[in-house]
């Protein structure tokens, strides 16, 4: 029995010191695997710091479809009659796109006619008042001294009535005979030459007037008269002579005698409708220049009168409108016809849609932004968008709008951003597009890895090294931060030489984050 115990205790004794040898293997060769492993997981690298670019975009995908859509629709009970355009031609604003042949079209057709006629009938009653508005201003016929001048504010007058006369004192006018082969050859408005005889110069005129009742010259020879307005400089006389040529394109002409400056008939001011004058704007004695407003009747009933036919018209096309109420379809915009949805002969009624017209030239995309990522975005932002249709080509947009609204699906608010294309180029509506906005860019500033960071104290840092081979630690502060570098605004200046252990494994027992301002939760969206 004693044996036995001995035995079974020498057992023991030789187990344990096998589980002591083992455990310590186990000790030595996981410290040494520890230890190989750090080696091989990162590795000291120098950094010369210098000026770069940093940037973040955030990126999402989504449709790009027109800003302005529209589905036109049937406003009557009827069949389609004709279609006058086909998918993908472009449309003007208020451009016939079909015809409607209504249930009740017949039975309207007289009616519609009458109006028609009535419309016909007013307008031009209309068109007559427009013409009479027109005469209650009376004007200069020409330009002269007005004299016998014959109203007063507040008188009543008829129509012609003669209110005053002018005189043309800006021209003078010679009388001067032709022979009856050279008058059938002067028109009025030809060209005159006048030689004053007095005043031994030349003045040049156009031809004013014609009278074709021959004169008896003498010798059995007929003139017939022709009058020339010349411009007075002043000194002209009454009677003044002038030896007087005409010349067109047919010859020139001169007169069978001298020419005598004649006195200037004095023309006449009437009104052309009857009226109270409101208003009186000369007076005798005084000069006005052609086309000059001497005086202004009152046109308060013709006023009235105009409102009352305009209003009548109104009336009218009101009443057709009815009656032909959705018979002819036009366009509610500029733009390009994305899709027919009836054919001819097709029945419709009130809420058939006949065809969608959108604006091609105008074209967004709406994304859904992470709400990490949001507070990244702003209005005008640059973004580029590529298609998967396109791979070798870049469309360019901008943001427009930023919902203030998010939508909450599983957890997760997203909001909707709008960027509107610069050019929609080749890219049509419904196409999936990947959009990336521009959130921040800096140009020329210093930059470093992120991994060159390290966080002491709530400060972070870097390790200088100086030409001697000296290791400084250094406080920097952060501006634009990504995946895999940062922005340095302060603390680093260009040449520097920093160094930090370079990561060359993700496994590792040992390792750290560090959480660095500007990175998001994780920058779901965000493209560095």
């Amino acid at each position: 029995m004693n044996m036995k115990i001995k035995k079974f205790k020498n057992l023991i004794i030789v187990l344990v010191i096998l589980v002591i040898v083992v455990i310590g293997v186990y000790t030595v060769m996981n410290k040494t695997k520890t230890t190989d492993t750090d080696a091989i997981l990162s590795e000291e690298v120098e950094y010369t710091v210098a000026n770069d670019s940093i940037s973040i975009s955030v990126a999402e995908s989504g449709s790009i479809n027109p800003v302005d859509k529209r589905v036109v629709k049937s406003e009557i009970d009827g069949t389609v009659d004709k279609i006058y355009v086909t998918e993908g031609d472009i449309v003007e604003n208020n451009q016939i796109l079909i015809s409607l042949m209504s249930d009740n079209a017949n039975d309207n057709q007289t009616e519609i006619n009458d109006i028609n006629l009535n419309i016909e009938k007013t307008q031009k009653s209309l068109n007559d008042l427009y013409d009479s508005q027109g005469d209650l201003n009376i004007y200069a016929p020409s330009s002269g001294i007005v004299s016998n001048m014959s109203i007063e504010v507040g008188d009543q007058i008829s129509a012609n009535y003669s209110i005053a006369s002018v005189k043309d004192t800006d021209n003078s006018y010679i009388e001067v005979y032709f022979s009856q082969a050279q008058y059938d050859k002067i028109s009025v408005g030809d060209r005159a030459s006048s030689f004053m005889i007095s005043y031994f110069s030349d003045i040049s005129g156009i031809v004013s007037e014609k009278n074709s009742t021959p004169v008896q010259m003498g010798g059995g020879t007929f003139g017939y008269l022709v009058t020339v307005k010349i411009n007075n400089p002043g000194g002209l006389s009454l009677g003044d002579l002038a030896q007087v040529t005409v010349s067109n394109s047919q010859g020139t002409y001169n007169g069978m005698i001298n020419g005598k400056i004649v006195d200037v008939a004095k023309e006449n001011i009437t009104s052309k409708v009857a009226g109270k004058i409101k208003s009186v704007n000369t007076e005798n004695g005084k000069y006005v220049s052609e086309g000059s407003i001497i005086a202004t009747i009152e046109g308060d009933d013709l006023d009235l009168d105009i409102a009352d036919k305009q209003n009548t018209i109104a009336k009218y096309k009101s009443q057709m409108s009815d009656l032909i109420e959705g018979d002819t379809v036009y366009s509610p915009m500029k733009g390009t016809v994305l899709k027919i949805a009836v054919s001819e002969e097709e029945v419709v009624d009130r809420t058939t849609s006949l065809m969608t017209v959108a604006d091609l030239d105008n074209m967004e995309i709406v994304i859904q932004v992470d709400e990490l990522d949001i507070n990244k975005i702003a209005l005008g932002q640059q973004a580029n968008i590529t298609c998967d249709a396109f791979k070798n080509e870049t469309f360019s947009g901008k943001v427009t709008k930023i919902s203030m609204e998010g939508t909450n699906v599983s957890g997760v608010t997203t909001y909707d951003v709008t960027v509107k294309l610069d050019d929609r180029k080749s890219l049509m509506s419904g196409m999936n597009v990947d959009v990336e906005i521009l959130a921040d860019k800096r140009d020329n500033v210093i930059v470093v890895p992120i991994e060159a960071l390290h966080k002491s104290n709530g400060t972070y840092m870097v390790t200088v090294k100086d030409s001697a081979g000296n290791k400084n630690e250094v406080n920097v502060s952060l501006g634009l931060t990504t995946d895999e570098k940062v922005e340095i605004t302060s603390g680093l200046k260009v040449g520097d030489v920093i160094v930090y252990n370079k990561i060359k494994s993700t496994i590792s027992t040992d390792t750290k984050n560090v959480s660095f301002p500007g990175m998001g939760g994780g920058n779901r969206g965000v493209k560095q």
